[in-house]
């Protein structure tokens, strides 16, 4: 309760201080007033630490807290009232000059007087409150200083049951969801399975809120029905003829009856055999009511696999030197972890911090040790611990904050750190280095709680590092803890009520259901986090909380914003972008305090929207579908800006690309469209790009006009763009120039302005003749060009690489250290190349000692749309590429040394007439496990001699019109072949009378997926196929000779999916009892059949009774 009042106060201070030192409160007569109130402030905090002391032991301190709290909280309410009449005089007198003008006209006494008199009466309820203090024996303590103050489960297998359930069972924080989150990203269960689907249980086990965030996990939106029935329908959709694997996290549900309905739902959606749950619980009656038919106790870590995750954490770089003498604590401690993971990074990351091998002991010999970490009581004391030792107040109330998002959300960093920002947990500060901006220090307070484990990392950009993060349940559980009652989560029902002491609340409502007694709702609410109800249930909340600093909206039925949302003053964090609202009213522009606005698909922006003086970030979808993207006038008035995914330029006043010059704070990503509306260089450079350095991410757009403008008009367009050399990613799109600017091109052979660039996106570049030089650049990973259709040939440019001159400055000839070319480049592709004739390989003259490296890194080449391309670089070094695609070049001949691709995973070969030479004799044969050849007939495949290496092989796909080149002898070497696409493509050339197939193939155990395309006069299948018995999917096309599918096709037990194409003289299916055998079978297609089309008509066809029963069945004739 103590922290939650300093919260209080450190936020006062921070509002009391700014507006004390502003000019404005000097000619309203209250900086006085002001100044003595934050001397009150502040003669409190020190009276807060005396009383956290205390609190525990003394029913009349833990009222005085209580007291202090709602005090403070009405202090802040009066300041961001006086804030926000300032923001309202600077946006209405903005062009004005003159001090006397800024407040005569529009600044009533009775307001001045007003704000006097409420700072007054703030100032009496601390001096009170004061005095109070002194009477329960509290006393000014010396304020602190701080140094820091601003084993998977194998789920593939087959089961009998119709829908099996594994179960994980372990107590809290030994790992259940983390080993969910692994079998779910294993690239075995991603192939083996159609979807994969993630649902967070927990405590509320509701049949229609599963399903329904199964529809979302599979992509889609909530469904706008609770109706169960109607929600399987759409499941049914999303899953026909497709296997699933869903995950339920966290269940605690024990009742039978209810697991029940959900297996009844589930059983009803279908989707194809092969299916499966998993299921995390700490319960083995959960695991019971379930009807697991595989249940799997956690073990905890080994000693050497605790020792491990430990020292990865406590001895990570700038934190703990390892010793022999640290370790051995170390040691000493992990005993007392029990081999709990959580207990265990949360112990190493609160060592990381402490140097000192006393601190370590003192570790050692605490009292959390008392409790067994093996309970979940014994995690929670060591949580706790790890709380206690942040190293600020402003982390730990930032810690609680991260409360107000339901358990088992992915959270993202940004959204975390700006709702810290408006909660008035962050401000600027200055520190050794320089003003330090609230961003900065909300990411440096992330960092502190992800090394805490706190916080465990979500998702990660390549480009931005970690972008989302998520709280297990027992730190969810502690933040509640330590928020002292200012943080609610409400869910169906609950009663919300005065008493609660709530200050932020999270509302989680069904659709019709209603939080009972929202008159209980606090009037001063400070953050409000409402998800799903409806429109009338929020508004009748909102016109309840007019004192809202955060309003956070998740409800797709609210279509317009509220009118009570343009009365709140002190509003800084508006995120309605999870709901249907398309236009915001004008009144949206008198938010003055509002520091974040996250919509999603705006049609228009109101017409003063340049009135937000204090907003920061500013994140919105691009548009609607179809069309262009809506301009925002004035946009450069918004000095403030940090973040704008966008700028269109246009001719209208207010929309020139000048409107970015006094945008000094833009940070992250930003994407620039209309470029074609900037006609010279001096236009282009008063964006001053090349002065952001926060910007990450650019893009550069041009539209597809104009194709015949000036061309050294375009070029010093380009020139005036050049961004800051701490660019990671850049993107050219349809830029109508010759030649690239100057910042682009290599000095003395390296690339000096955009060293820092990782990503490097080129297309569109019509007139470009050559490509820049770009193998210098030390961390680029990944290199898209497409669409350059005027270059013919990338040669030594485009590696950076003159002989002569690295000949001359460089050592490598002394040394003898080659010289690396693309030296981290994992990704690139070149497409859409319609001129390129010539593409070289980067060597060194016979005369030279020189060595070269190129593409070290290399691990995914797509090569795509080159007709006129004859031979490609030699393959011979790039050893790292695990996937290899080439596709559409028509001329190209020869892939020199493909076999040297020892990691090679994915091989794809497509229309590629041409392709005599390309070696598949691997020199690694093992690491394929992705084969696909089509549209390559006069390639030798030597597949037959070579096929039964392939092993590890998963999916094999071979279209030729030459039969004899198919390796079906090889087949019956891979048992790991999960899918099999064998054909003659579009060929009628080939008079076949049977599709070719090996005599045996009963090693094709895995094999789910069939497909065969035809010749004409081809009259049967294989019957060997009868034998795959975990056969899936099975797809038959151009048997034009076929009239009749086989008996034997009864014996598919499995087959869930059959889709028949192109077979003109098929009329009958298999006997009506070898279909009833196919009990499995929920989806047929008949397509472009049109004798079997005619007989299968609903109700009058000769064989619609035989397929009468299958759920799902599609005819086009």
């Amino acid at each position: 309760m103590a922290e939650a009042a300093l919260s209080c106060v450190g936020v006062i201070l921070n509002k009391i201080l700014p507006l004390a030192a502003d000019e404005i409160s000097r000619v309203w007569g209250v900086k006085k007033d002001l100044q003595k109130l934050a001397k009150k402030v502040e003669m409190m905090e020190a009276l807060i630490f005396d009383a956290k002391c205390k609190q525990s032991t003394s029913k009349a301190v833990q009222l005085w807290l209580k007291r202090l709290r709602s005090i403070a909280r009405d202090a802040e309410i009066v300041l961001d009232d006086f804030g926000y009449e300032v923001l309202r005089q600077k946006v209405e007198n903005r062009k004005r000059d003159k001090v006397r003008n800024f407040f005569s006209s529009s600044n009533p006494i009775s307001f001045r007087t007003g704000m006097a008199n409420k700072i007054k009466n703030v100032s009496a309820s601390l001096k009170e409150a004061y005095e109070e203090a002194n009477q329960i024996g509290l006393h000014p303590a010396q304020l602190p200083m701080t140094s820091a103050d601003h084993k998977q489960d194998r789920s593939t297998d087959p089961f009998e049951k119709d829908l099996p359930v594994i179960s994980i069972v372990g107590m809290g924080g030994q790992g259940k969801t983390t080993l969910a989150q692994m079998v779910l990203k294993n690239d075995r269960v991603v192939k083996h399975f159609d979807n994969t689907i993630w649902v967070c249980v927990s405590d509320d086990f509701k049949v229609e809120r599963l399903l329904n965030e199964m529809l979302q996990s599979l992509g889609g939106k909530s469904a706008e029905t609770t109706n169960t029935e109607a929600l399987v329908r759409k499941l049914q959709e999303n899953l026909k003829g497709k296997s699933y694997l869903l995950v339920l996290d966290d269940v605690w549900n024990e009742n039978r009856e209810k697991w029940d309905g959900m297996r009844r739902r589930l059983l009803a959606i279908g989707g194809a055999p092969g299916s499966k749950i998993l299921a995390t619980t700490r319960s083995d009656e959960v695991a019971t009511a379930m009807q697991t038919s595989r249940l799997h106790h956690l073990d905890i870590l080994s000693d050497d696999h605790s020792w491990m995750l430990f020292e990865k954490l406590a001895f990570a770089d700038g934190g703990a030197r390892k010793t022999q003498y640290l370790a051995d604590i170390g040691r000493r401690i992990l005993k007392k972890c029990g081999g709990v993971p959580l207990a265990i990074k949360v112990i190493g990351g609160l060592l990381y911090s402490k140097k000192d091998g006393s601190e370590w002991l003192k570790l050692e010999k605490s009292e959390i040790w008392n409790e067994s970490t093996n309970t979940e009581g014994g995690v929670m004391s060591v949580l706790k611990l790890s709380y206690e030792n942040l190293p600020s107040l402003s982390v730990k109330q930032c810690f609680a904050s991260c409360s107000i998002f339901p358990k088992d959300t992915e959270m993202e960093k940004e959204s975390l750190i700006q709702i810290w920002m408006a909660q008035g947990l962050i401000n600027d500060a200055k520190g050794g280095g320089g003003h330090l901006q609230m961003e900065d220090i909300g990411s440096d307070y992330f960092n502190i709680l992800l090394r805490s484990s706190l916080l465990q990392a979500g998702y990660k950009n390549f480009i931005y590092g970690i972008k989302g993060c998520w709280m297990h349940d027992l730190v969810h559980d502690l933040s509640l803890q330590v928020s002292n009652n200012c943080f609610l989560n409400t869910k169906d029902g609950m009663v919300v009520s005065h008493e609660d002491e709530v200050m932020h609340l999270t509302a989680i409502l069904s659709r019709g259901k209603v939080l009972k007694n929202i008159e209980g709702i606090p009037p001063n609410l400070q953050t409000l986090y409402y998800m799903g109800g409806d429109g009338i249930m929020l508004e009748d909340i909102l016109e309840r909380s007019r004192c809202l600093c955060v309003l956070k909206i998740h409800c797709e039925d609210v279509t317009h914003l509220p009118n009570a949302v343009s009365d709140m003053k002190h509003l800084r964090h508006l995120d309605i972008s999870r709901t249907g609202i398309t236009a915001l009213p004008d009144s949206i522009t008198k938010l003055y305090n509002l520091m974040t606005l996250k919509v999603s698909c705006l049609e228009e922006i109101p017409k003063k929207f340049s009135n937000l003086i204090n907003l920061r970030h500013l994140e919105f979808s691009v548009v609607f579908v179809g069309r262009p993207p809506y301009l925002i006038p004035g946009i450069g008035q918004l000095a403030n800006l940090r973040t704008l995914p966008y700028f269109v330029v246009s001719q209208d006043k207010g929309c020139q690309l000048e409107e970015l010059e006094h945008l000094r704070n833009l940070r992250g990503e930003l994407k620039i469209f209309g470029l074609e509306n900037v006609s010279s260089f001096e236009s282009a450079a008063k964006a001053k790009l090349s002065e952001k350095s926060s910007i990450q991410s650019l893009t550069l757009k041009w539209d597809d006009t104009n194709e015949d403008c000036d061309d050294d008009n375009i070029n010093s367009v380009m020139e005036g763009l050049q961004p800051h050399p701490d660019l990671k990613s850049l993107a050219i799109n349809g830029f109508k120039g010759s030649r690239f600017p100057s910042w682009m091109v290599a000095k003395d052979h390296l690339m000096v302005l955009l060293r820092n660039l990782v990503h490097l996106r080129l297309e569109k570049l019509g007139k470009c003749e050559q490509v820049p030089s770009l193998g210098d650049l030390p961390c680029l990973e990944s290199l898209w060009m497409v669409s350059l259709h005027n270059v013919n040939r990338i040669g030594a440019e485009f590696y950076g690489l003159d002989i002569n001159a690295r000949r001359s400055a460089s050592c490598s000839n002394r040394d003898g250290k080659p010289v690396t070319l693309f030296p981290k480049l994992s990704r690139f592709a070149l497409c859409d190349m319609k001129s390129l004739e010539e593409w070289s390989d980067a060597m060194v003259p016979s005369d030279s000692s020189s060595s070269i490296k190129v593409f070290p890194n290399l691990q995914d080449l797509r090569i795509s749309g080159l007709p006129k391309l004859a031979v490609l670089p030699d393959m011979e070094n790039l050893t790292s590429v695990t996937g290899l695609r080439i596709w559409e070049c028509g001329s190209l001949a020869c892939i020199r040394n493909l076999n040297s691709l020892t990691s090679l995973e994915s091989l794809i070969l497509g229309d590629c007439p041409a392709l005599l030479d390309a070696s598949l004799d691997m020199n690694n044969p093992q690491s394929l496990r992705t084969l696909s050849i089509s549209g390559c007939d006069k390639l030798n495949l030597s597949l037959s001699n070579n096929l039964e290496k392939f092993t590890s092989l998963e999916e094999l796909t071979i279209h030729s019109r030459d039969p004899g080149s198919w390796p079906i002898m090889g087949l019956h070497s891979l048992a790991n072949l999960r899918s099999l696409d064998l054909g003659g493509g579009f060929s009628d050339i080939l008079d076949l009378d049977h599709f070719p197939w090996p005599h045996s193939i009963t090693n094709l155990v895995s094999l789910e997926h069939l497909e065969l395309r035809g010749w004409p006069k081809i009259t049967s299948l294989p019957d060997q196929i009868q034998h795959l018995s975990n056969l899936r999917t099975l797809y038959i096309g151009k048997f034009e000779g076929l009239e009749v599918l086989p008996e034997w096709m009864g014996s598919l037990r499995n087959l869930g999916n059959l889709l028949i194409i192109k077979c003109s003289n098929l009329r009958q299916l298999p006997s009506a009892e070898a279909m009833r055998h196919l009990t499995n079978l929920s989806h047929l297609s008949i397509n472009r059949c049109p004798l079997l089309a005619e007989r299968c008509t609903k109700g009058s066809g000769a064989e619609w009774p035989k397929i009468a029963h299958i759920p799902h069945i599609y005819i086009h004739p």
